[in-house]
């Protein structure tokens, strides 16, 4: 696969990337129909197919890439840089495109919560990591948390996004089949896109965490970029913004939480300065992803996300990318 990746080079690289990331898309889709429609066969309420296999599914893609650029690749600066970059994807890019298309009405009493914790867990993670590495011990304070959560939200249910699941539940073959497709294309989209990813990040010499922070991240977001933009579309504005919370939350809990167990992450970045390696910790990364969340707060109490608004927040996410390309990165 190595030798594969490095003979295509960068134009056929550019198409392994757009294929493994419709891969994790439609990997994600198939494997959140088919367990959805599985459990809800078998007995499980809609709120908790909801909750577990909905939620955890659209974090698939984000999970599985970030556990083999960890684990196989041994580049946990992907892996970091896959989260902070997708959480600042999904507000700066995701509701400020869907704003500018479909302008989004929302109740802060149903969102403030989500809100207050995603400041409080995106502050967690930071504190976990001021010593270089998410330990196991880390990755399970964070996977306890995400558990009591679940619970609230299944206790609280007035605090918990809901989605319109399908009413046809298809056959049980069909369903496997579903959950095994979206398996394997999620395992092959996730494997080929780290491979490309780190083929791309040496090529050019761009560090693994800026890498992590862009292409992986966007390619990671695809499930939550349709989800909301059908929410918005749809003019359930609480849903949109409530799932890019949750995701946001899911995406620091589950995934850096679920891979720190596996294999402790080493936040560390290596930086080139003057001919010398030096392993810098990225702050500025972390407080631009907890900047992002708590501009939701004002956003919130507008009760709109507008045409105005996303344009601010797709301006704010392009700064983003020049700062991380010409004010850090070069």
């Amino acid at each position: 696969m190595d030798a594969l990746v490095n003979s295509i080079g960068m134009g056929g690289n550019s198409v392994v990337i757009a294929i493994s990331a419709a891969l994790l898309f439609f990997g994600a889709e198939w494997l959140v129909k088919g367990g959805s429609h599985l459990a809800r066969q078998y007995g499980v309420k809609p709120m908790i197919v909801g909750l577990t296999i909905v939620a955890f599914g659209t974090s698939m893609p984000e999970f599985v890439v970030s556990l083999i650029a960890n684990v196989w690749q041994d580049s946990s600066t992907i892996a970091l840089g896959n989260i902070i970059g997708s959480n600042v994807t999904n507000i700066g890019l995701i509701l400020g495109l869907s704003g500018l298309i479909f302008p989004i009405t929302m109740q802060f009493s149903q969102i403030y919560k989500g809100l207050i914790f995603l400041f409080l867990v995106s502050l967690l993670l930071y504190v976990l990591s001021l010593d270089g590495a998410i330990t196991r011990g880390d990755g399970l304070i964070m996977i306890v948390l995400l558990i009591a959560y679940i619970l609230y939200l299944y206790s609280h249910p007035q605090d918990a996004p809901t989605e319109e699941l399908d009413t046809d539940l298809n056959s049980s073959m069909k369903n496997v089949a579903l959950v095994v497709g979206g398996s394997l294309a999620l395992s092959v989209g996730a494997w080929l896109f780290v491979e490309s990813a780190v083929w791309i990040a040496d090529e050019f010499n761009i560090p693994k965490m800026v890498i992590g922070l862009t292409i992986v991240a966007v390619g990671t977001s695809l499930p939550e970029l349709a989800t909301s933009l059908v929410a918005a579309l749809r003019k359930h504005g609480e849903i949109s913004v409530g799932n890019i919370i949750g995701s946001n939350i899911f995406n620091i809990l589950f995934i850096m939480g679920g891979v720190g167990m596996i294999k402790p992450l080493v936040v560390l970045e290596s930086r080139v300065i003057d001919g010398q390696t030096f392993q810098i910790f990225p702050h500025a990364q972390y407080i631009i992803m907890m900047l992002f969340g708590l501009v939701l707060l004002p956003l919130g109490l507008r009760h709109r996300i507008g045409r105005f608004t996303g344009t601010i927040l797709l301006t704010g996410y392009i700064g983003f990318y020049i700062y991380l390309f010409y004010g850090r990165a070069g």
